[in-house]
C-alpha cells in the first residue's frame, strides 16, 4: 500500500471509532465509554510491543514528557467523548480537529519558526472554528437543544482541542529519546492508568456491561490500528502524505454524522469545515 492509503486507512479508523464513541459515551458515560477503549487500546499496543521485540529506554530526563502526554490524552479524549455524546457532532469532531494548529503555536514558544504558509494555514484553521462555532445557531432555531447546551458544547470541544494539542506537542518532544512506539504505548498506558485514578477520587468504578464490550473494544482496536497504520506509512518516502490523509480523520466523523445521525448543516458551516481541515492539511504536511 501507499503512504496515502495507508493514511487513509487510519483518517477511516480513527474517525470511526470517534462516530462510535457517540454512541457508547451516551449509554455508559463518557469515562466508562474512555475507560474501555483505553483497556483495549493498550492492551494492543502492549501486545504489538512485545511482538516487535524493541528495545526499550527510559531515559529520566524524558519521563516526564511520556507522562504530560498520557494524562493530556486522557482530559482531551474525556472532553471529546463528552463533546460527542452531548452534540451536535459536526460541531464537535472538527473543532477539536484543529488541534494542529495550536500544536504549531505551541512550537512558537520553544524556537519554532513557521513559515508563511504555515502561519496562513494557522489564520486559516482558526477562522474555520470560529465559523463553525457561530453555526450552532440552528442547531438551537430547531429546539433540539438550548444556546446554553450548544455554548458548553463549543467550549468542551476547544478544551479537548487544547488537550490533544499538549499531548501532541510532549509526545513530539518524547520522540527523539524513546521513539515512537514506545512513546505511544507508554502514554497509552499512562492515560488508562490516570483515569483510574480519576474513577478512584471520585470514589466510582468503570461500568461497561457485557452487551456493550463488543462496541468499546472495536473503539479500542480501531483508535490503536489508526496509530499502526500511520506508522506504517510514514516508513521511507512518502511519510509527509501518510501524515496529511490521516489529519482528515474529524472530515470522516463529521460525515458519519450528516449521513447517519442526519444533523442538519448549513452552507456556512461546510465552508467552516472545508477551512479547518483544509488548514490542518497544511499544517500536517
Amino acid at each position: 500500500m501507499t503512504p496515502g492509503l495507508w493514511g487513509e486507512l487510519a483518517a477511516l479508523s480513527w474517525g470511526t471509532a470517534d462516530f462510535a464513541a457517540r454512541f457508547s459515551g451516551r449509554a455508559l458515560g463518557h469515562r466508562s465509554a474512555l475507560f474501555g477503549t483505553l483497556l483495549v487500546g493498550s492492551a494492543a499496543l502492549s501486545l504489538w510491543v512485545w511482538l516487535a521485540d524493541i528495545p526499550l529506554l527510559w531515559t529520566p530526563s524524558g519521563l516526564w514528557l511520556l507522562g504530560a502526554a498520557g494524562i493530556a490524552t486522557m482530559v482531551a479524549t474525556l472532553f471529546l467523548y463528552n463533546g460527542l455524546a452531548r452534540g451536535p457532532v459536526s460541531v464537535v469532531s472538527p473543532i477539536v480537529g484543529s488541534y494542529p494548529a495550536l500544536v504549531v503555536a505551541l512550537a512558537v514558544f520553544t524556537g519554532a519558526r513557521p513559515t508563511a504558509i504555515q502561519w496562513a494555514a494557522m489564520a486559516a484553521t482558526l477562522t474555520g472554528v470560529v465559523v463553525v462555532a457561530r453555526c450552532t445557531g440552528h442547531f438551537a432555531e430547531d429546539g433540539t437543544r438550548s444556546r446554553d447546551d450548544l455554548r458548553w458544547t463549543v467550549a468542551i470541544a476547544l478544551a479537548s482541542s487544547v488537550g490533544f494539542a499538549i499531548a501532541v506537542f510532549t509526545a513530539q518532544s518524547a520522540v527523539p529519546i524513546y521513539g515512537n512506539l514506545q512513546t505511544l504505548w507508554v502514554a497509552r498506558v499512562i492515560s488508562l492508568l490516570s483515569l483510574l485514578v480519576l474513577f478512584l477520587g471520585r470514589r466510582e468504578a468503570p461500568i461497561v456491561p457485557v452487551p456493550w464490550w463488543p462496541l468499546v473494544a472495536t473503539q479500542g482496536m480501531l483508535d490503536a490500528g489508526g496509530y499502526l497504520a500511520l506508522y506504517e506509512g510514514s516508513y521511507g518516502s512518502g511519510s509527509e502524505i501518510a501524515a496529511v490523509t490521516a489529519s482528515t480523520f474529524g472530515a470522516v466523523t463529521t460525515l458519519l454524522a450528516r449521513l447517519i445521525l442526519r444533523e442538519q448543516m448549513r452552507g456556512l458551516q461546510w465552508i467552516g469545515i472545508a477551512v479547518i481541515f483544509g488548514g490542518v492539511a497544511v499544517l500536517s504536511a
